[in-house]
This record gives structure tokens, sequence and C-alpha cells, in this order.
């Protein structure tokens, strides 16, 4: 048979049967080696992924802080997003560089440690103790297994150990806190004149050519914007869950089949063991615990007998509660029975168990177990449907490409429409630079397609194209004359008085004082002596009195400064107090406590830096934005 088949492929059938194979293969199989990921990579470091989604969240997480810190004064047209998601970027690398090294370096979280995390948490207690419910609940609610969220903690836990241990070993220099502590509580006696650019507008005379020359010399100043509406359709998991429906019985009976240890308690053991620690005489610590093996009485009354040994009671403890070498031997006695020498890493033992709490498992129908294995299998089904429109939604965007009614008709989503955005902000959707972005790519502008699919988030995305464009157009000059007449006088008036600041210190550094040079126009303000941390003065009066090198009364130091009300200031500094190196207590503990911290800040970016440097790392610049 197999000879047959090699006399015939060599025949014009093979050929054929070649061609078909080929024609196949180059229509539908190779396209997969071109079409892009639906997650693709940013960056690669040291062989460890970091994929798009992974810099999105973290993106969203870090604008959403800012918004939240900056309330009411948040201004997205301040930011640079591209800078933003940069500066992410290069945060989630230097983490990853850390996290390797501290792997590699033998960092590690024992289970013990994990489970303290874990039940010290306030979000997973209840009056004060942890309740597993609530934390297989709140982990259920979030779509988050266990398992998963356990191996980020130990992640974390792991990194905050080399970030510890630098914190600890860091020092500052008692010399160097003396120093640092004169110059940041140092006083110093500051005045100064203030020039009102408002007092100067007076006789100011703006004609039409001088209105007509700004307008010529400014010609984006008075450009509205380019701008869009979008519509788009927007698919997040919270609406693709509830398109899942209610999870049958037997989907609640399989989980609950794989997922028993969850619902009950484990085994609780309680006793006690003795401890002997192994220090630099192993044969004596081991001779030790063999006594100790072959007393009579309970083990507390044996450790009486000898100060180098530890009693230790355990009082219904679960097995990841304990060391391991007790742990294995207190869960294989039987109740009232003790142990022969047990050998840890760093100690012998001596177990002895008095009591087993049997591990318990609530029924299925118990309601606790109900509740809990409807959140499971509601946040499974939720992100499994969610996961199938995702996948759904991304192809639909390539293979209807000219309006989003497909897309909603088939997935079941609503068209929704924006106001206008610009290519540097917007409202809604519009607030997101990754949607401003596409929606200003020739793809959707020019040729008007559909966008792909936009990552918001972990949980969302959208497709999107444009409903209506302007192109940015300058505002004609008769629009805008009186906003250019305000400015040109407001330009004028800040000269003015900035000339006569000027001319004011060139009087002052001859010998003129301050309240003769106020005859003359400006306002004296004597803020006293002031440190640089000081709040109630304008902080660029601050900067301008201590960049004044060595004023003193004999000698007193000027220096011009704009203020954060847009008033031009004379800065006068006659005197200096500096305080005591010496001085004791706790502001100086505070700020010395403070300079190591600062140091340990440093040692522990220079070492990011240093292993950066050591690590093989990829950006894809092109698949940041």
């Amino acid at each position: 048979m197999l000879q047959r088949i090699r006399d015939n492929a060599s025949g014009p059938l093979a050929y054929v049967v070649v061609a078909v194979i080929t024609l196949v293969f180059g229509v539908w199989g190779i396209g997969s080696y071109f079409t892009p990921s639906a997650d693709p990579v940013v960056a690669n470091v040291g062989g460890t992924d970091i994929t798009r989604n992974q810099l999105e969240n973290a993106y969203q997480q870090r604008y959403q802080r800012l918004r939240q810190m900056m309330g009411d004064n948040f201004d997205p047209s301040i930011l640079n997003p591209e800078r933003l998601r940069a500066t992410v970027l290069d945060g989630l690398i230097n983490r990853e560089v850390m996290d390797q090294y501290a792997q590699d370096a033998g960092y590690r979280v024992t289970d013990g440690a994990l489970l303290g995390a874990i039940r010290d948490d306030p979000q997973f207690q209840e009056n004060g103790e942890f309740s597993a419910q609530r934390y297989r609940g709140l982990l259920a609610q979030a779509g988050i297994a266990p398992a998963q969220y356990e191996a980020s903690l130990r992640q974390d836990l792991t990194s905050r150990q080399l970030r510890d241990e630098i914190n600890e070993s860091a020092f500052a220099a008692p010399a160097e806190v003396d120093q640092a502590y004169r110059l940041a509580n140092q006083q110093r006696r500051v005045r100064y004149l203030s020039f009102d650019p408002a007092s100067y507008r007076d006789g100011i005379e703006v004609d039409e050519a001088q209105i007509q020359t700004y307008y010529d010399d400014h010609p984006d100043a008075f450009k509205r914007p380019e701008r869009v509406k979008l519509s788009y359709v927007s698919l997040d998991r919270s609406s693709a869950a509830a398109d899942a429906g209610e999870p049958d019985e037997q989907t609640l009976r399989a989980l609950f089949d794989e997922n028993k240890q969850q619902f009950g308690e484990p085994e609780r053991r309680s006793g006690g063991f003795l401890r002997v620690a192994t220090g630099d005489d192993a044969n004596a610590a081991r001779d030790t615990i063999q006594e100790l093996a072959s007393a009579s009485g309970d083990l507390q009354a044996r450790a009486a007998s000898n100060d180098n040994v530890e009693y230790e009671s355990v009082d219904d403890a679960q097995r990841a509660d304990l060391p391991q070498a007790v742990a294995d031997s207190l869960f294989d006695l039987e109740p009232g029975k003790t142990s022969t020498p047990v050998k840890g890493p760093q100690a012998w033992y001596l177990v002895q168990l008095s009591q087993i709490t049997p591990a318990s498992e609530p029924s299925f129908d118990d309601p606790e177990v109900q509740a809990q294995l409807n959140a499971i299998a509601s946040a499974q089904q939720g992100q499994q449907a969610f996961s199938d429109k995702s996948d759904r939604l991304e192809s639909l965007a390539y293979e209807a490409p000219n309006d989003l009614d497909t897309l909603a008709d088939e997935l079941g989503l609503e068209i929704q429409t924006t106001d206008w955005v610009t290519r540097d902000g917007g409202s809604g959707i519009g607030q997101y630079d990754a949607v401003r972005k596409a929606a200003f790519t020739d793809a959707v502008l020019k040729d008007e397609l559909n966008s792909t699919p936009i990552q918001l988030g972990a949980e969302r995305q959208i497709v999107l194209r444009v409903a209506e464009h302007e192109p940015a157009t300058r505002q004609p000059l008769d629009t805008v004359k009186d906003d250019i007449r305000e400015r040109v006088i407001a330009r004028e008036a800040s000269q003015k008085a900035q000339a006569a600041a000027d001319a004011a210190l060139d009087k002052a550094k001859s010998g003129t004082s301050l309240q003769t040079l106020a005859q003359d126009g400006g306002a004296i303000e004597q803020k006293g002596f002031v440190q640089r941390s000081n709040r109630d003065v304008d902080p660029r009066i601050l900067e301008a009195a201590f960049n004044i090198s060595q004023p003193s009364e004999d000698a007193p130091g000027y220096r011009v400064t704009g203020t954060r009300d847009g008033d031009i200031a004379l800065v006068a500094v006659d005197s200096v107090r500096e305080a005591p190196a010496s001085e004791a207590g706790t502001p100086r503990e505070r700020f010395a406590n403070q300079q190591r911290q600062y140091i340990a800040g440093l040692e522990y970016a220079v070492l990011g830096e240093y292993l950066r440097a050591q690590t093989d790392i990829e950006v894809n610049e092109d698949r940041i934005n």
C-alpha cells in the first residue's frame, strides 16, 4: 500500500493535490501568521512579556488616580497621554526587573506568611476577624480565582521583601543630616514690593494695525481645532454577564464538586510542641531533644527544666499556620500521642496532639454555599460570555468595516454617539487618548471605516466610526478682535510693570529703601522670617528669596520675579537665621528618618537602573499607543 502511494506521488495528480494544498494554506492558513494578536506584546523583559492589556490597565489606574488626586481641578488637556503611557510602561518594566532579581536572589514568601497577609487584610475581615466566606465571595464578585489572587499577592510580598531590606540597611551620616537639617529649616526675613500690571493699563491704546499684526503673528492662536463626533458600540463585562443568564443546577453541582474544599473549614488540630534551636551545635540540640523525648509529663513541664527549650501551644490551627516540620508531624498523630524528635531546617521539635477538629463540609443546599456557588458561576459565565463576544467583536470589526449596524445587531449592542471630540480632549469616551488616537487615523477619518476594537481597561471594548467631521478653521478677525485687544493691553501692562520692577531693583542696589521706592508705585508686603516650606507665602516669592546668595543686614539681597497672581515683585532679604544642627527632639529625629528614607529610595532606584542595564529589554514602540 505504501509503495503504491510512493509510485503515484510523482504523477500529474500529485501536482494538482500539492497546488490545492498550497492555495488553501496560502489563503486561510498562513494568514494567521500575519493577523495581529488581540493582546500584542509591548515589551519583553528578560523573557517575560508585558502585553497591551497590562499596559492599558496600568495606564487607566494611573489616570484615575490623577483624577481623584486633582478633583475638580483635573484638566485632561494638561496631560500628555503618550508621555504618561511611556512613564507607566517604564514603571511596569522596572517592577518586572526587580521581581526577577528578587526571585533569582532567593527571596521567598512562605505559605504561612501569605496566609497571614490575607488574614490581616481588613477587606477580608468581619468584626475584626478573617472571614473565609467573605474572602471567597469578594474574589468571586471580582471574577478572580483564589489561586490567581494568591499568586499575585505572593509576588507583591516577595518584591516588598527586597524593598524593605534596602530601607532597613540605608542610613544617613550625622553630618549629612545636620547640614540638610540646617538648610531645610533655615529662616530668611522676606519683604517684597509688588507691581500690579492692572495699575499700568490706563493710557494703553491699541489701534487696528496692532490688532492685525497680532492676528497675523499668531496664526494658530485663534483656530478652532479639528473635531469629530463619533458613533460607537461598547461591549463591557457587566452587560455581557447579564446576557449570560442564571447558572443552572448542573453547573452549580459541577462547581461544588470541583471546589468542595472552598465551602467548608479545613481540619484543625490542637496541642503543642517543644523547639530546640540548632544554633552552632547541632549535636547538642539533638541530644537535648532526645532527652526531652524520653522524659515523662506534658511538654510544657518538660520545657521548664531547660532554658534552651521553647514551648509553644497550638490552638485549633490549620496545617498552613504551622512550621512545615511541626505540621507534618502534628497532622500524622493520634490524640494524646507525642511524636519522636522531628528535624526542621533550623531546629528540632517534639510535637504532641491533644485534640482534632474535623474538617467541615456544608451541603450543596446550604444557603451560604448556594450564594457562593452562584457568585462564582455567574462570574465565570460572565467572563466567558464577555470573552466570546469580545472575540466576535474583533472578527466583525474586520468583516463589516463600513457600518456599526452589523456589530450592534449581532451582539445586541446599542449604537451610541459622542459630543465633539478633538485630538486633545473630549467628554465621555473622548477623554481616553486611545479613542482620540483611533478617531483621527486615516482609516477611520479619511477612509470612513470602523476602528479596530479599542481596549478601555480590562473589561470594556469599543468600536467606533466618525459620524461628523469638521476640519480646523481659523476664526475671522472680527470674531476675535476684542480678545486680541485685551491680550495686547495685558502684554503691554505686564511689560510696564516689569520695567518698573527692574528700575526699582537698580535703585534698591544703590541704597534706596523699599519704603521710598513704594512712593513711586507698588505695594510693600512684610512677611518676616519664613522657611522654605512656608505655605502662606507665594512659592515663587519663596524660590526667589532662597536663591539670593549670602544676604545680610549690611548687604541685603534682591531679586525680581513674577508671582502666582501675575504681579511682578522685587524681593528683598536682609537677614538669615540658621537652624542649630544639634537641635534635639522629635522634629530633627523625624527629619533624620526622612533623610534615611530618601537615601533608601535613591539606592533602590540605582539598583533598578543597574539591573535594567543587565537585563535584555525589548520595547515595541509601535504598540505602546
